[in-house]
């Protein structure tokens, strides 16, 4: 059965790759709040960590009289704080992709579908580990990028977040790669690197070399 939008909850945007492939940006997420109930293992909260102004979607890995700690399902480490029960703005129940809606699991189901993620990217970085040498060669020699239609070479864009400036690698209508705040490279995701002249890319946004890229620029 597809999920839909509570009546009762609020929306924000999601962006960021921490919840892939759960969440992905450009996700509408419907958040509703606890209003007193039990903040459970495996839900997918929205909250404001301390000293923050952002908020962060992730999920909780565990509660205790210390209070709650999360975790993105994409992220190699626990988050560093540990939040109150006054920091949580709610809890994800469904996320729109397109036009349709579909629920966001929490609990037992929640904390294995975590795991599955893990698992999976577990694989993915032995496999990616024995085919690298490979797959570097092939993105150095820049064939397929010789070979991809003018309308589909990627351009980048630009978005004003509260820690500086994040950078957007756009193939068509999908991300492939990004430069976040605080960050010291692009991440392009596999196999996108072959379409790409890394050389070309803009550097950190707090450089001049962004401006005098030939490449697209927007702010938002």
């Amino acid at each position: 059965m597809k999920a839909t939008e509570p009546s009762e909850a609020r929306t924000v945007n999601y962006i960021g790759p921490s919840m892939n492939p759960i969440l992905k940006s450009g996700d509408r997420l419907s958040i509703i709040p606890y209003n007193g109930k039990e903040v459970g293992r495996g839900d997918v909260i929205a909250f404001l960590p301390s000293g923050g102004d952002s908020k962060i979607i992730h999920r909780v890995i565990s509660v205790g009289p210390s209070g709650i700690r999360t975790r993105g399902d994409n992220s190699s480490h626990v988050d560093p704080w540990i939040l109150r029960h006054d920091q949580i703005l709610g809890r994800i129940v469904a996320a729109q992709r397109g036009n349709r809606w579909r629920r966001i699991f929490g609990g037992m189901v929640g904390r294995l579908l975590a795991v599955s993620v893990r698992a999976i990217h577990g694989v993915d970085s032995w496999v990616s580990f024995l085919l690298r040498p490979a797959y570097r060669e092939f993105a150095r020699a820049g064939i397929f990028i010789r070979l991809l239609p003018a309308q589909m070479r990627p351009r980048v864009i630009s978005f004003d977040r509260g820690a500086g400036k994040e950078l957007q690698l756009l193939m068509g209508r999908h991300v492939i790669g990004r430069w976040l705040p605080g960050k010291t490279g692009w991440h392009i995701r596999r196999p996108f690197r072959l379409f790409v002249d890394e050389e070309s890319l803009p550097e950190n946004p707090g450089k001049g070399s962004v401006v005098r890229c030939p490449l697209l620029i927007r702010n938002y």
